[in-house]
């Protein structure tokens, strides 16, 4: 199905193509999607799935039917098919689902709908009011981010000079949390550039949108 996974110190990764970035599932969906909970479901399911009955084409006055259970094709007759034909015809019994594909101009909207969202959130969590409150945070989560890079750095000298295997992995269980730090860290630095940028972007329009007014105005 498109699917790639990383399994590493019973953590188990997945991402799909195009995407570079794997999510842990566990993380994402809760402790339900753990290595040895998903075993257990599946076993569990394969205990107790019931058989699924045999289902086999009949004659084209019969439609799909269990073994041994023939049933005519119901076909309505005089007013009834009249009100079924002009409900087609309103298009309320589309002949077939239409599926709608996003066009690239659609897709960029909703790309830039999902990013107005997350700032929105940033923006609240934060109480960021000013183009000077997002730099403050942004310096702050800087400040973080570096101090978390120096301590990853110092569990991959940890690990390297170490020699048992189990304690390795337990090292390692630590870099992936502290790597998932800084991946959140990373995320909200670039969300705090995104709405400095967007802020000095939007006061531009605004002052457009004005002046634009103002023509529309001496015009009349």
């Amino acid at each position: 199905m498109g699917y790639h996974y990383y399994y590493r110190a019973n953590k188990l990764r997945i991402r799909r193509d195009p995407y570079k970035r794997y999510i842990r599932l566990e993380r994402e969906f809760g402790e339900d999607y753990l290595p040895e909970n998903i075993n257990r479901k599946i076993l569990e399911h394969e205990i107790e799935r019931p058989q699924r009955p045999v289902f086999y084409k009949t004659s084209k006055c019969k439609y799909y039917s269990r073994k041994n259970e023939y049933k005519k094709k119901y076909k309505p007759k005089g007013i009834i098919a009249l009100y079924y034909y002009y409900r087609y015809l309103l298009k309320l019994y589309p002949k077939y689902n239409e599926k709608h594909k996003l066009t690239p101009e659609m897709r960029a909207e909703v790309k830039k709908m999902d990013m107005y969202s997350e700032i929105i959130r940033f923006t609240c969590k934060y109480k960021i009011e000013t183009i000077e409150d997002g730099k403050a945070i942004k310096e702050l989560k800087q400040d973080k981010l570096n101090k978390t890079l120096n301590e990853r750095n110092r569990l991959y000298y940890k690990r390297y000079n170490l020699k048992l295997d189990e304690e390795k992995d337990e090292v390692t269980k630590e870099i992936m949390e502290v790597s998932d730090r800084i991946t959140s860290l990373r995320k909200e630095i670039k969300t705090c550039e995104k709405i400095e940028k967007e802020s000095i972007e939007v006061k531009e329009k605004i002052k457009e949108f004005a002046r634009q007014n103002e023509k529309k105005k001496l015009i009349l």
